[in-house]
């Protein structure tokens, strides 16, 4: 029995090619950006506008490197 593929490895990274790729991608993409644009409002209003270049790393990366991983397992 094959397994469905979700991603295709496009160089070193992975292109979604099934809906349940870009569900994915959704599920994680979604929440990281509130969670980036929630931090830096945080920090806004707290008075660090300085700091608000801090949660953009600290989230996103994380995030980047689970998506790979996860996109490793569902492709070609």
């Amino acid at each position: 029995m094959r397994h469905e593929v979700w991603f295709d490895k496009v160089l070193w990274s992975y292109m979604p090619c099934h809906w349940k790729g870009w569900a994915i991608m959704a599920a994680i993409g979604i929440p990281t950006t509130l969670a980036v644009l929630l931090a830096e409002s945080t920090f806004d209003a707290l008075g660090y506008a300085n700091a608000d270049w801090i949660p953009a790393p600290i989230i996103i990366l994380p995030a980047f490197i689970w998506l790979m991983r996860i996109a490793d397992r569902p492709s070609q």
